[in-house]
């Protein structure tokens, strides 16, 4: 079983607790506050606390990003190699 699998099947048996839950098919002893105004909205919370992990998340990694100018210097010697081996060949 995939991780994918595995966080579908749980995200599935969330949501459907969620609905239980919206539509006192599970009766939990929330205020009618919390179940009429909160409880509604949480999926939507998830999704934005989500979102802002995830920026963070990109964010940090592009800060802490590092050139690597001996990789530059490689890849470049790989390319001229490449077209020399290709005009070598005639395909260039």
């Amino acid at each position: 079983m995939s991780k994918a699998t595995r966080a579908l099947g749980l995200l599935s048996a969330l949501f459907v607790f969620w609905v239980a839950v919206l539509l006192n098919w599970i009766p939990l002893p929330l205020g009618k506050t919390i179940h009429d105004e909160i409880w509604p909205v949480l999926p939507f919370e998830f999704l934005v606390g989500l979102g802002a992990y995830l920026l963070g998340s990109v964010g940090y990694g592009l800060l802490v990003f590092r050139d690597c100018p001996e990789a530059y210097h490689e890849l470049v010697q790989e390319i001229e190699m490449a077209k020399a081996d290709l005009t070598q060949n005639k395909i260039i």
